[in-house]
């Protein structure tokens, strides 16, 4: 039924949960005055018109008690009827229908407003009886409904402009944030745009590049167009370098170091070189081991200084450098000063001339020749008394030599002795003879006596 709210005096249900206008909570939370029938909230301790305090509940809706006295039923506010003649208000009333057919009569209150807006509410303190007319209990419910119906619209219309408002907030708010969202997207991508713009330039690897222009097709001219001549210069020296490996993998397996010096001065930034240059010292290794001479030693330090067998070469060279003399050097040596000994033993000066240089140093005389000899042959060693004389060389003979050139000097040093035969006996004397033999020609000669 429709109330009064205790509250604020706006029209209401008595089943609404709370007031509309005010928000006080309504239903069962209203008593009515059992003494003077005003409503007010059960949560005051009495009427506030009549500060009357109720010891039961006012509205259980029952006449007669346990004790005979007649308690107060259901209070029911009637619609009012203007008399059409002198404008007085008449009350329509109808018993009570049994229960089960009447419609929700059990109301309390109905009020009806009148045309210019006051209000003029009428209490009935009765119950309906089962053959009141129907038309009285119809017509109030649709006065009630009117009223709610009427209560409701301002409470849609405001609403709907509070739903309105809310759209339009909520509108304003998610376009702003749209906005936010969308500078900080733009500020995202630019940055990530950035990174991947410089990773690409700083990446030797053409894929990478190659995803960059993918995924950023709207970055600026300017980026994509130096990524773009980084790609260009990446595949062209990935081509080169895949063109360098099959030429590298060719000399590698051949035995040419030709190949191989040929290949650096193709490809001198090569990331190979260190290779292939050790591959080089081996093969020049491998040569001059081959040779085992003093010229292939040398050639290979000439070329490898600092070589992988460097220290190996200077212990060849130091062995080499002893100049060890072959059988042959020994016998032409030994030949050379065999002759020249002969001769003075024989006084055949063709002998001498042969065994000796054209000029040579004779007992550490300078610029002698084999007529120098054969002076010293008469004059010293055959006197007048001297029979005959015979040198004979000892052994063993220590030859040795400066370089291992062709044609290099040979230098001797071998024992020898010298009968003398006197008419008045014989004498045997002891020498160490030294020479220097070149070519098969002594140039220097010289003994002394031991």
């Amino acid at each position: 039924m429709i109330i009064k709210c205790p509250e604020c005096g706006h029209q209401v249900s008595d089943k609404a949960p709370v007031c509309p206008s005010c928000g006080v909570e309504i239903a069962g939370h209203i008593v009515r005055c059992s003494h003077c029938g005003e409503l007010y909230l059960k949560e005051e301790p009495s009427c506030p018109n009549c500060h009357h305090t109720e010891t039961e509940n006012p509205s259980a809706g029952k006449r007669g008690g346990t004790d005979g006295t007649k308690e107060a039923g259901p209070i029911v506010v009637l619609p009012m009827e203007e008399h059409p003649a002198d404008g007085k208000e008449t009350v329509r009333t109808g018993a009570q229908k049994p229960a089960g057919e009447r419609k929700e009569a059990a109301r309390d209150t109905v009020r009806t407003p009148s045309a210019d807006a006051d209000e003029a509410t009428v209490d009935a303190d009765f119950l309906m009886e089962d053959d009141a007319d129907e038309d009285v209990i119809a017509a109030a419910e649709a006065v009630q409904e009117a009223d709610e119906a009427g209560a409701e619209k301002p409470a849609q219309k405001h609403g709907h402009v509070s739903l309105a408002v809310s759209l339009l907030i909520a509108a304003i708010t998610a376009a702003v944030l749209l906005f936010l969202y969308n500078q900080g997207a733009g500020v995202s991508r630019a940055n990530g745009e950035q990174e991947a713009y410089a990773l690409a330039l700083s990446s030797d690897e053409p894929t990478v590049l190659q995803n960059y222009l993918s995924e950023h097709p709207a970055a600026p001219k300017t980026h994509r167009d130096s990524v773009s001549a980084r790609l260009k210069r990446l595949v062209a020296a990935d081509r080169s370098l895949q063109t360098a490996d099959r030429e590298l993998a060719a000399a590698m397996s051949g035995n040419s170091t030709e190949e191989l010096k040929r290949f650096l001065a193709k490809y001198p930034a090569s990331k190979h070189r260190k290779e292939v240059e050790a591959r080089i010292d081996e093969m020049d290794w491998a040569q001059a081991a081959a040779k085992d001479d003093e010229n292939a030693y040398l050639g290979y330090k000439a070329q490898h200084a600092d070589g992988i067998h460097s220290r190996e070469a200077d212990e060849k060279l130091k062995r080499l450098l002893v100049h060890t003399v072959s059988d042959d050097e020994k016998s032409s040596a030994l030949g050379a000063v065999r002759q020249l000994l002969q001769g003075m033993n024989s006084k055949s000066s063709d002998k001498i001339a042969g065994a000796v240089a054209p000029s040579l140093s004779f007992l550490g005389a300078g610029g002698a020749t084999a007529k120098d000899i054969r002076r010293y042959m008469t004059d010293r060693l055959y006197q007048a008394d001297v029979k005959t004389i015979n040198w004979r060389l000892g052994s063993p003979a220590e030859i040795t030599k400066d370089s291992n050139d062709e044609g290099a000097e040979l230098r001797l040093k071998v024992p020898a002795t010298l009968d003398i035969e006197r008419k008045g006996g014989r004498s045997r004397r002891s020498y160490v003879i030294s020479a220097v033999v070149k070519g098969g020609r002594i140039t220097s000669v010289n003994w002394n006596q031991i």
